[in-house]
Order: structure tokens, then C-alpha cells, then sequence
């Protein structure tokens, strides 16, 4: 079971998408539609398990359904078992029989331990690893259908509106810029950041991170990328607000940080507040703070 598509938007920060996804249905982000379910190993997490039947006495597979005879004695066993050369012989008790002394049924026979059974224990069995279990033990995964929600798509127009008005803004002081791309420092490390502008000819590069309200957690780090980077840090708040300290950081150091307005502008003036809830860059962390704004001062 995958979301491959969901997984190609994802940062290596998040978890894994399917995880990620319930997170936003949860929250009301998404909303879910129930699809089918699968069912995958308990011990190496392969997907497409096989149904088989196997002995309850010593849970081998290898138990058949074979026609068996009854004898009034009481042995039960597979036909061939009575088979003589005068017709019919309990194997048991030695009694010939005829035809009316022979009852046949169908019963399961293990060809590992010999025991016969009406009925046969469920088992799933794992292509990948050989692994049988009961089919409770199996780890069972729901398919969903995922859309986003009015909440979702809220969040999802504002990110894309401060992309733009950044991408504008950049392109008006003639600037080269590339929306969602990876930016590498001269040790080769690597970032990716939502708008890079660029001026060749004059040597000035920025890079822009939207958040819905910047922490210094998240803020720093991103600073440090930019000065390794060689690039001026911008960051854009989608919410009209940011942490109290990163607040303090724009006015010590080379660090813009710009508002999103109500009307779709980008501004120099916004709003502090004490504390926000740690976040990541992970899309699934961007996200969820769309929901939970802290109060404002």
C-alpha cells in the first residue's frame, strides 16, 4: 500500500505519507473516503498476504481434504487404507465389510502429522518472508481516497499567494526566480526552499522559507542555510505573526521577515507571539499550524 503521489510533496522531516495523511483527515484537513483494506506481515510489513488453511494440531499447511471411510469400530481413514483384494478391510479391527458397512465423508488429513479434522485453521501466509499467521494478527491497513477540506484548500491558497507575491516582488527588481527548488552550499549540502531569486550579474541570491507562523526553532536553522548558501534569508508569515524571538532576530541580524495580508500583499509589519509549538520543515508540520495559531499580543 502506498500514496506515491502524496509521497513526492513530502520532506524526508515527515513520516511516512499514509501517516501523514490520517494526521491531516484527523484534523479536517483532508477528508477521507473509504476505499478498500488490505492486510500486510506482521514481521516484515510485505503487503498481499495469501490465505491457506493448515492442521490445528501442528499448524502445517500441508493438510488435504480427502474422501475417508467410517468403520462402525470407530477407525476413520482414507479409502485406500480399506482397500484388499476381496473388496473391503478395516485396516483396525480386520472386519471385511460391504457396501453397506462403508460410510464416506470428506475430512481434512495432515500429510505431516496424520491428523484428520472437519475443519481446518485460517492462516495468511507472507510470499516474502514465509511467515503464517492467524488473519488477526495480520496488521490491517484502511485505503482511503483523500480531498482537502475547506481548511485544507484555505491553507493551501495562501501558501500559493505568498509564493506568488514573493515571485512578483523578485521579479520586479529583476531578479531570476524558481518557485520549490533545492539549493546546495559549497559543502554540498542541501535545502529545499520554497522561492530562490537570484541575480548573476550582481551576485545576490535569496531564499525565501512561508510558514504560517515562524518559530526561531525553524527560523535558525534556515539562517544558518542561507549564510552557508551564500543568500540573503527571507521568511514570510502566512498567519500575520511570528515568534516573539525571531521577531528579535530580523532586527539584529540580515533577516527579512515579511507578513502576508488579508488583501494578498506582502508587508514589512506584523505581529509577535510569546511562543509557538515547536515545529519542523516537514509539510505535514507546516500544515498543521495553519490550525492552531497561537493567540496574539
Amino acid at each position: 500500500m502506498s500514496y506515491s503521489t502524496a509521497g513526492q510533496y513530502l520532506d524526508d522531516t515527515d513520516d511516512a505519507p499514509v501517516t501523514v495523511l490520517e494526521r491531516f483527515a484527523t484534523r479536517g484537513v483532508l477528508a477521507d473516503e473509504f476505499i478498500s483494506k488490505v492486510y500486510s506481515c506482521p514481521e516484515c510489513t510485505t503487503e498481499g498476504l495469501q490465505y491457506t488453511t493448515v492442521c490445528p494440531a501442528c499448524h502445517d499447511p500441508h493438510a488435504v481434504e480427502t474422501e475417508v471411510i467410517e468403520h462402525a469400530c470407530g477407525y476413520v481413514g482414507p479409502e485406500s487404507e480399506f482397500d484388499a483384494d476381496d473388496g473391503y478391510r478395516c485396516p483396525d479391527c480386520d472386519d471385511e465389510l460391504t457396501s453397506v458397512d462403508i460410510e464416506k465423508q470428506l475430512r481434512y488429513v495432515c500429510k505431516e502429522c496424520s491428523e484428520q479434522f472437519q475443519t481446518p485453521a485460517d492462516r495468511l501466509w507472507c510470499r516474502e518472508c514465509a511467515a503464517r499467521m492467524p488473519p488477526r494478527e495480520a496488521t490491517e491497513n484502511v485505503l482511503y481516497r483523500y480531498r482537502l477540506t475547506r481548511d485544507g484548500k484555505q491553507w493551501l491558497d495562501r501558501q500559493k499567494q505568498a509564493r506568488q507575491q514573493i515571485v512578483e516582488l523578485f521579479e520586479e527588481r529583476h531578479l531570476e526566480t524558481t518557485v520549490d527548488t533545492t539549493v546546495a552550499t559549497e559543502d554540498d549540502a542541501t535545502r529545499a526552499v520554497h522561492v530562490l531569486a537570484e541575480d548573476s550579474l550582481m551576485g545576490e541570491r535569496r531564499v525565501v522559507a512561508i510558514h504560517d507562523t515562524p518559530a526561531l526553532e525553524t527560523v535558525d536553522p534556515f539562517c544558518a542555510f542561507a549564510e552557508a548558501a551564500d543568500a540573503h534569508p527571507v521568511v514570510i508569515t502566512t498567519s500575520g505573526a511570528v515568534e516573539a524571538a525571531v521577531a528579535t532576530r530580523a532586527t539584529e541580524t540580515e533577516l527579512t521577515v515579511l507578513a502576508l495580508t488579508e488583501q494578498g500583499t506582502l508587508e514589512a509589519e506584523y505581529e509577535t507571539v510569546d511562543e509557538v509549538r515547536p515545529p519542523t520543515d516537514g509539510l505535514f508540520q507546516r500544515l498543521s499550524a495553519v490550525l492552531e495559531i497561537p493567540g496574539r499580543r
